[in-house]
């Protein structure tokens, strides 16, 4: 058998290797040539000087930075010492502020009494005008007022009953109090079963002079008489309806401070104080005299005070030591 010739592919032949290898280092030789032209003209496009001057420059803002950052701590540290200082001045201000305000309340607390609810009438001690300065024409118990024309107006509803002596001696008290410039007149209210029912003296309806004779006991002992005639219920809006349509300055109101709200057209006490305030319009004084046993009804004696006080008048309590038909 007959052996085939091996046959070998080459694809270089030695002529074109010998080409690629002359043409690399013609190129070499090119680069080694032309490397010190590269080297010049990168220190023309940047000189030395530039080099050392952004060199530099950056060394100074470098440093820049660094004191500008002290500064800054600096500012911060004094600022957060001014902060802590108007803290502190705000604080004391504050604190002064209350001592202030605390010293003011006791001073006040030690000028203005607590007002007294009950307030204890002398026992031995006989009635009588008292000396007054020229502002003030009348006072009883400590109520004064300017005014000349004086109405007594007394509650006569069932449960003024077993309070008759303190009603007796509380109207005593402003009859015999008032001097010759003034005239009064006694009214009694309540409710009966016929209507509103409204007894004055003197009769007609007008006042009576005090320096006309036998005035003060007149007006003393009808009271008294009304006194023996409680019953019923206290038609306060009527009463007051008539007396601001009549003559007086001043209104004295004597009463245990329970108005019925159906003998005054459905009114609670709030809006009855209200209504009179309203139909009165600051026309005339409006005293009251709370009797009675006003720490068993709650809402008896703030009723009395905040009338009178809502119509340019004065409140008073007198304690009553008898138990009323209402107790």
């Amino acid at each position: 058998m007959k052996r085939r010739a091996s046959r070998e592919i080459e694809v270089f032949s030695m002529s074109a290797i010998d080409l690629f290898a002359a043409a690399m280092g013609a190129f070499a030789l090119l680069a080694i040539i032309l490397l010190p032209y590269y080297q010049n003209e990168l220190r023309e496009k940047t000189p030395d000087n530039a080099i050392a001057e952004l060199l530099r420059a950056a060394q100074e803002s470098s440093v820049e930075t660094e004191e500008k950052k002290k500064a800054l701590e600096v500012k911060r540290s004094a600022m957060a010492k001014n902060v802590s200082d108007i803290r502190s001045d705000a604080q004391e201000l504050l604190n002064r502020l209350r001592a202030a305000e605390q010293s003011l309340l006791e001073k006040q607390a030690a000028a203005t009494p607590p007002p007294a609810v009950v307030m204890p009438e002398p026992v031995a001690e006989e009635p009588g005008p008292l000396p007054e300065p020229a502002t003030v024409s009348f006072r009883f118990l400590g109520m004064n007022t300017t005014a000349d024309d004086v109405v007594i107006a007394m509650d006569m509803s069932r449960c003024m009953g077993g309070h008759e002596t303190s009603v007796n001696k509380a109207v005593e008290r402003i009859v015999l109090s008032l001097q010759d410039n003034h005239a009064v007149k006694i009214v009694g209210f309540q409710q009966t079963d016929a209507g509103p029912r409204l007894r004055q003296w003197p009769p007609g309806g007008g006042l009576r002079q005090i320096n006309a004779g036998g005035t003060k006991t007149g007006a003393i002992e009808y009271a008294k008489g009304l006194t023996r005639n409680f019953g019923g219920s206290a038609s306060m809006l009527d009463a007051f309806d008539k007396m601001l349509a009549g003559p007086g300055q001043a209104i004295f109101l004597v009463s245990d401070g329970l108005p019925n709200p159906r003998a005054n057209d459905g009114l609670s006490p709030n809006r009855l104080i209200s209504e009179i305030t309203r139909r009165n319009n600051g026309r005339k004084e409006i005293h009251s005299v709370v009797v009675g046993n006003y720490f068993d009804y709650r809402g008896t004696v703030e009723f009395m005070e905040n009338l009178a006080a809502r119509n340019k008048g004065q409140f008073m309590a007198l304690a009553s030591t008898s138990a009323g038909v209402c107790d």
